[in-house]
């Protein structure tokens, strides 16, 4: 690929032992791997915090506590289904986090504060996005599509306020589960704000159709023929884009959290362990030669969650919050490090990676580069068509665009619903638990 523009190259970041990661490498005393090199134990922070860890605790817990509280009003009040499944979505991840949160404070012998404390004491540029009183009381009090704007506009300016304080402690802070953390608030959030963007928009030119029986969150799909491979927090389901009807795929519940490949060759996912599974947590690589039906192991187990993942033929990249990308050339057996980086989405494209990021739009990495190229273009989700003949992007206005070579960009349409994005060679998939957007390229 020819990349007709300016290059930005960001630093090589490399991680401790090695450039080569696998379950065996930079070994403990033990002889079992090491947490510093493959994966870091976000519970434990009790040596290595500095001031800007403890203060992104002490406020990020009452920023979060408004988040579960404007997400509890929606119960009742939020007449869209896809907002309110939405506002479950950030009630069930953010409960857990001030969980965490509240035990690292813990272990550092420090109190938790309220919001109005933690702006006393770390000053309110530090708190954006806080809700005041007024505006709380004017969204307990709407009802219905009133509510729904209000909540969407709302929610857009708390995540933003939520996604700088995150930035500014991977930026100050010194502790890496600290950073993995907030590297989990940026991606998730900025997903988020990117689903409220679209429905606030109200503009589609995309054909919807319901999923039925509808399902959980979706967090990849894969294009397998005429039909779609959507995984979920309970597994992967079979999805006719033109019915919507949908159906369990093997008997795997498992969450997975990064989810790609070709269903006709090899799939990958990464995750949690759902019930029933004898997996610990998380579940490093796990791969499916029979399109879903069964899973096996491959490395990482109980180390990583990738949330990001791309397959071209036993080429593997994923992204997981530790930071920089992870390439593997054998199928995942051994992973090497790529430069540090934050995407919302991961793609091979013509010999290249391509990443959806929140503040840098697209941009590509090759392995063995030691940084990426910006590109100056727009977009959040990034997807490339199987046959690799044509490259998708979603920008943060939920706007869809087409490339054939990566350079020139043509419009398509804008999607009102996502949380993942697949492509086929003339055709876009626009999917949530609840509905599939297709999009048509233009001949």
């Amino acid at each position: 690929m020819s990349i007709r523009r300016s290059r930005t190259i960001v630093s090589f970041v490399s991680v401790a032992c090695a450039v080569v990661l696998s379950v065996t490498a930079c070994g403990s005393d033990d002889g079992g791997p090491s947490q510093a090199s493959i994966g870091t134990d976000v519970t434990d922070v009790s040596e290595g915090a500095n001031p800007e860890d403890v203060m992104f605790a002490q406020m990020m817990i009452p920023h979060h506590e408004q988040a579960v509280v404007m997400a509890d009003l929606a119960v009742d009040r939020a007449e869209d289904a896809q907002l309110l499944a939405l506002a479950g979505e950030i009630k069930a991840a953010q409960d857990p986090e001030i969980e965490l949160m509240a035990s690292w404070l813990d272990q550092w012998g420090v109190p938790r504060m309220s919001g109005d404390d933690a702006m006393m004491s770390h000053g309110s540029h530090g708190m954006q996005g806080m809700l005041s009183d007024a505006q709380l009381d004017a969204l307990a009090s709407a009802q219905g599509p009133t509510f729904d704007a209000m909540f969407a506009q709302y929610m857009i300016e708390h995540h933003e306020g939520a996604v700088t304080m995150a930035e500014d402690v991977v930026a100050r802070g010194s502790h890496p589960a600290v950073a993995a953390l907030a590297r989990e608030i940026i991606v998730t959030q900025e997903k988020e704000i990117v689903q409220l963007r679209a429905f606030l928009s109200g503009e589609s030119t995309a054909a919807l159709v319901e999923i039925s029986p509808s399902l959980s969150h979706v967090h990849g799909v894969v294009v397998d023929g005429d039909g779609l491979l959507l995984g979920t927090h309970d597994g992967v389901h079979r999805v006719d884009p033109e019915s919507g009807a949908s159906e369990r795929v093997g008997e795997s519940r498992d969450d997975f959290m990064g989810f790609a490949g070709a269903a006709d060759a090899t799939l990958v996912a990464s995750g949690h362990p759902g019930p029933g599974s004898t997996h610990p947590n998380p579940l490093g690589l796990i791969t499916s030669d029979d399109g879903g039906q069964t899973w096996q192991s491959v490395s990482l187990l109980g180390q990583v969650d990738f949330h990001g993942l791309a397959v071209r033929g036993n080429e593997i990249v994923g992204w997981d919050t530790r930071g920089p990308l992870q390439w593997s050339s054998d199928g995942g057996t051994t992973w090497q490090a790529g430069p540090l980086v934050t995407p919302t989405s991961v793609a091979w494209f013509d010999d290249r990676v391509w990443l959806g990021t929140p503040d840098r739009g697209l941009i590509t990495w090759a392995p063995g580069q030691e940084g990426v190229d910006q590109l100056g273009v727009p977009g959040v989700l990034v997807s490339a068509s199987p046959s690799g003949s044509a490259l998708w992007r979603l920008d943060g206005d939920g706007s869809v665009h087409r490339s054939a070579d990566g350079d020139n960009w043509t419009a398509v349409g804008r999607a009102s619903r996502v949380e993942a994005f697949a492509s086929a060679d003339e055709v876009a998939y626009v999917a949530t638990g609840t509905s599939i957007e297709t999009l048509v390229a233009t001949q």
